[in-house]
């Protein structure tokens, strides 16, 4: 009886003995994001009434709008950070008859209420930039497609307003880091604009 005991503790001893490699499930883990520093440079379009201070990793690209032969909004643009898969697309109006202060005001909430159906949570908070322009930047959270949308106005000749998109459809849990990033350099770009004319 000792002998089978021994022999069947010496089995289960040499099954156990096996190779160290044996693959074990990992934790989920996201890759390492290596943040651009940011030396930051005043910009100015001809075409836009305003002068703008970007960080050097961003690349401003004009994209005017056209409706059949005639130039709509020339001063459509984005502020593109491609290291970081991310993108921020301005658009810059003239307050007129047309589009009143309010009325863009009111473009600019409801853009931002359309994010409400997937939105865990959203903050608003009022900004007043050093150049007398007001404004609101919303920061949306949940699987949102832009996490961040801002408007800054004069409230009498000038709006502009902005939106972060990703370049992918894109985890909120894995873009968390980049959000935090980009909302503070957005801060600054809010806080830049200068209305020149």
């Amino acid at each position: 009886m000792k002998l089978v005991l021994m022999a069947i503790n010496l089995c289960f001893l040499s099954l156990s003995c096996g190779p160290d490699n044996i693959a074990k499930p990992r934790s989920h883990q996201y890759p390492r994001i290596d943040f651009p520093s940011s030396n930051w440079e005043l910009h100015t379009e001809e075409i836009c009434p305003f002068i703008i201070k970007l960080p050097n990793y961003a690349q401003l690209l004009m994209k005017p709008q056209r409706d059949d032969e005639r130039l709509i909004h020339p001063c459509w643009f984005d502020i593109r950070a491609a290291d970081l898969g991310a993108v921020i697309h301005c658009s810059y109006y003239p307050i007129d008859e047309v589009n009143t202060y309010d009325k863009l005001r009111e473009d600019a909430y409801t853009m931002v209420s359309k994010h409400n159906i997937k939105a865990s949570y959203r903050d608003e908070i009022a900004v007043e930039t050093d150049h007398g322009s007001k404004g609101m930047l919303f920061k949306i959270e949940g699987p949102v497609a832009t996490p961040y949308q801002f408007y800054i106005s004069d409230e009498k000749e000038h709006f502009f307003r902005g939106s972060l998109y990703f370049d992918t459809k894109v985890n909120f849990d894995s873009v968390a880091p980049v959000i935090s990033f980009l909302r503070e350099d957005m801060n600054r770009i809010v806080g830049s604009v200068k209305w020149v004319r």
